[in-house]
């Protein structure tokens, strides 16, 4: 082959496969003096983006891994439009190879291979990589029986919600999920029924549904009962059984619910007492063969096939295959016979041959983009019998049932009695997306739900009877319809019911319990009140919202309560500073503010002329508390002090006033429960 080398690196040798998407090259890495394996997208996918996307998907997915049981990827890049990935070369057979050559494994073996299988799948998991593909098309055996994992072509990373790629199924119908095969909603757990497909093909030598086309494959994948592996091999023991038809149970539910957890059970049976701890692959027909390069089998088709019970569809994987040097004589003399016959026969019968067979009619595509999906088909259909293919897809700028694109160009002839097909990319119109039920769900929640639909929530408040506040009483459009995306989503949210005005009434020198009864008569609610506890014979003081307001049913009244206690009654000398410097006459002001309550009232006012001083009042101190005052002379303050209960209890000329059992009773009937103190 003529010499290439991508990005002055990648020396390409030799063409060791083919594939439904690509073709792979062995090639020699310069930099790094390694022989690799390089994959190139073919070109007649490069002016399809589909293909292009997904070419380099498989790139990226695989390169966040690196584990022993995954094909490694060490560089992805373009050059001169050649989309290519540099990967591992594995010298070994692919497992569906191995699998046609010995037939039926043994349980051991085949366990061997899916605990490493497994292995793969439970790191690929974590790391976000849903393989979609699992098949033993896709499993290497290296020379040392190593499996190894390949074509992460048509995995996706996992988001918050995985589904098959382009609205389409993907991947090998033999062995793919029941979910795959509606077209639904696709997780980590379709890979574990594939793995469970590829152990029932090694214990029994056939796939676990088989048919004439796909279609009628992937219908027993939804709807046939699974014949147990065990009925078609004896040999397999329960417990391993068991296995295979817990993993490919139908629903995502009945399965392992990770492959972790399918990789700690098989292991667990490995260790047990019916399976060895250790055994190797039977693969002695791969070794003892020298130069195993320059002996690979090229005569393999790599093509995808479908629609047989002998052939499946096959993605090209990196890989060297081996046979013996023995088979290589056989070949040759029967090729050789084979082609001297031949020789021999055409020019006898080429003549004969053009007259008796005509040259079969053949028919040019055209470009049908525009054009009504419905209408091509049936022409398509009835002039040429082409079998056509429908891609759905959302397009807001061209209506729905037109064609958007054509996987095959205009120009391209196709040929009587060969299989004809052409898939067109459709249009649905604009993309609807399904309103969810948000029926009693409070706002704060509906609305990022709505968000990640890519809808935009407006929110509309409304008194409702019957729906509690803040809760989502109905949606415009309606639960249950579509909008597009960008839509703006009325949600109508609960007010609670409508309320009518009420006045705040008078509740000065009322007591707790009174306050509770007068609101609650009038549709009211007691607030906060200080102090927390103010017992039965505090009185209100200070309230807000204040007498005479006008409020909303089931409004709170925060509230302050007095708290009447035993006190004091102390003899005090105002003796104003600086006298001699005062105005006469001087008016005196003493101002008193006990602790229990925090309100300042005024304990003694009057005008003096300088010879009155000293002057003699009484100051109440409440139980166990203080009272702090303050002089003002002329309304100017002369000095302040606080005077403590405990400093006063017990002198001469103070008297304790303790509040009776009676002012209780007059409190509870709405008296303020105050008592006037003597004053000097």
């Amino acid at each position: 082959m003529e010499k290439t080398i991508l990005n002055d690196r990648y020396e390409l040798l030799e063409l060791i496969g083919s594939g439904g998407m690509g073709h792979v090259y062995k090639a020699n890495d310069n930099k790094l003096d390694r022989t690799v394996a390089v994959k190139i997208l073919k070109e007649e996918y490069l002016d399809d983006e589909e293909f292009v996307e997904r070419f380099h998907n498989e790139a990226q997915a695989v390169a966040k891994l690196s584990h022993s049981n995954i094909v490694a990827v060490f560089d992805v890049g373009v050059d001169r439009d050649m989309h290519f990935i540099v990967m591992e070369l594995i010298e070994g057979v692919i497992l569906s190879d191995y699998v046609k050559r010995i037939k039926k494994l043994k349980y051991e073996e085949a366990f061997s291979i899916s605990i490493q299988i497994a292995r793969a799948l439970v790191h690929a998991h974590k790391n976000g990589i849903v393989h979609r593909d699992i098949k033993p098309h896709n499993v290497l055996l290296s020379k040392d029986g190593v499996a190894k994992v390949a074509d992460f072509g048509i995995a996706k990373a996992v988001t918050a919600r995985t589904f098959t790629l382009s609205g389409k199924t993907v991947g090998s119908v033999h062995y793919f999920s029941p979910e795959q095969a509606r077209g639904g909603y696709v997780d980590a757990r379709a890979d574990l029924y594939s793995l469970g497909a590829v152990m029932y093909e090694m214990l029994t030598g056939r796939p676990p549904f088989d048919g004439e086309t796909p279609v009628v494959v992937a219908v027993k994948h939804l709807q046939e009962k699974l014949v147990e592996p065990n009925v078609l091999n004896t040999d397999i023991p329960d417990n391993v059984n068991k296995v295979v038809v817990r993993a490919m149970a139908k629903s995502p539910d009945d399965r392992y619910q990770s492959a972790k957890e399918m990789l700690l059970e098989m292991e667990a049976l490995v260790a047990g007492k019916e399976l060895p701890s250790e055994f190797d692959l039977s693969m002695d027909f791969l070794n003892g063969t020298e130069n195993a390069v320059n002996e690979m089998d090229m005569t393999r088709d790599f093509t995808p096939v479908t629609g047989t019970k002998d052939k499946r569809e096959e993605y090209d994987v990196p890989l060297i295959k081996y046979k013996k040097r023995h088979i290589l004589s056989t070949t040759l003399a029967v090729l050789s016979a084979t082609a001297l016959i031949i020789l021999l026969a055409y020019f006898g019968i080429t003549e004969l041959m053009t007259t008796m067979i005509p040259e079969p009619e053949t028919y040019v595509i055209e470009d049908y983009r525009g054009l009504k999906y419905e209408e091509v088909k049936q022409k398509l259909e009835s002039e040429f019998r082409i079998i056509v293919e429908k891609h759905d897809v959302y397009r807001e700028d061209i209506a729905a049932g037109t064609i958007v694109a054509q996987d095959k160009e205009q120009g391209i002839v196709f040929k009587e009695l060969a299989i004809n097909k052409i898939r067109f990319n459709v249009s649905l119109g604009a993309e609807e997306i399904d309103i969810p039920i948000l029926l009693g769900l409070e706002y704060r929640l509906a609305e990022p739900k709505l968000k990640d639909l890519g809808l935009n929530p407006v929110k509309i408040e409304i008194f409702n009877e019957t729906m509690p506040t803040g809760q989502v009483i109905r949606t415009d459009p309606e639960e249950g319809t579509t909008a597009n995306p960008g839509d703006d989503i009325s949600v109508y949210i609960s007010l609670g019911p409508e309320l009518d005005e009420v006045t705040v009434p008078d509740l000065i020198g009322l007591t707790k319990k009174q306050v509770k009864t007068l609101l609650f008569s009038m549709k009211l609610q007691m607030g906060s009140y200080i102090p927390n506890e103010p017992g039965e014979l505090a009185t209100v003081i200070e309230y807000r919202p204040s007498y005479g307001e006008i409020v909303s049913e089931g409004t709170k009244i925060d509230i302050k309560f007095s708290v009447p206690v035993n006190k004091l009654l102390v003899p005090y000398e105002i003796n104003p500073v600086d006298l001699e410097m005062q105005a006469e006459p001087m008016k005196v002001v003493l101002e008193a503010t006990p602790s229990n309550t925090g309100i300042t009232s005024i304990a003694y006012s009057q005008s003096h002329m300088k010879m009155s001083f000293p002057i003699s009042v009484y100051v109440e101190i409440p139980e166990n508390g203080a009272t702090s005052i303050n002089l003002l002379i002329n309304n100017i303050q002369n000095f302040n002090a606080i005077l403590y209960f405990e400093d006063y209890v017990g002198t001469e000329g103070v008297q304790m006033i303790e509040i009776p059992p009676e002012s209780a009773e007059e409190d509870d009937a709405g008296g303020s429960g105050s008592s006037e103190s003597p004053s000097g």
